[in-house]
């Protein structure tokens, strides 16, 4: 991994490092930590009455320039996988190597999955821990997703805004930045 992320940060136009995780997030806002001054009235949480319905997100962090390659859907599979994977080579058509680390879920290992990355000469999978958080800086990018849309945001009773919201957030990181790496410990 250490040599991806050299390679990338070196040549960027030959090499190319991204890192993948999915992520989950709920139509319930969540409360924990909502300080105030004393005397100050905390905010009204506002939950809806209806089932706490998720969205998924794959995502694929740019070690070298922030950019988030993201898509939503209701549920992750091997199919839906497959298809975000296919369109990482139109990505980047001038990379020499586009190095993907990400962990050993079953899905990332699943057929229809790995026949996918083998059409794809130039994609390369770093494999990663599964229970290693710390070594993907995707992780970071759901936290700060988190902290910025989910805790006490507003949407809980309407789920598209809520969705609509969400995807705002990753299309905005889609050309990159450098907060984001400064943020995720990559810079």
């Amino acid at each position: 991994m250490e040599e991806a992320l050299r390679r990338a940060r070196a040549e960027l136009d030959r090499y190319v490092l991204l890192y993948e995780d999915e992520g989950t997030f709920y139509r319930q806002p969540t409360q924990g930590w909502l300080w105030g001054w004393m005397g100050r009235s905390q905010p009204k949480m506002r939950y809806s009455h209806a089932a706490n319905r998720r969205l998924r997100m794959v995502a694929m962090l740019n070690a070298r320039t922030g950019a988030v390659h993201s898509e939503d859907m209701d549920r992750v599979s091997a199919l839906r996988l497959a298809r975000t994977v296919s369109r990482i080579s139109s990505w980047y058509p001038d990379a020499e190597t586009i190095y993907l680390g990400w962990d050993n879920w079953p899905v990332h290992t699943h057929p229809r999955v790995a026949e996918t990355l083998g059409r794809q000469s130039r994609v390369q999978v770093l494999p990663l821990p599964t229970y290693a958080p710390w070594l993907n800086p995707t992780e970071k990018v759901w936290r700060r997703a988190k902290q910025r849309l989910t805790h006490a945001h507003p949407w809980s009773d309407d789920f598209r805004e809520f969705r609509r919201q969400v995807c705002e957030e990753f299309a905005r990181l889609s050309s990159g930045s450098d907060e984001l790496l400064r943020y995720v410990g990559l810079s």
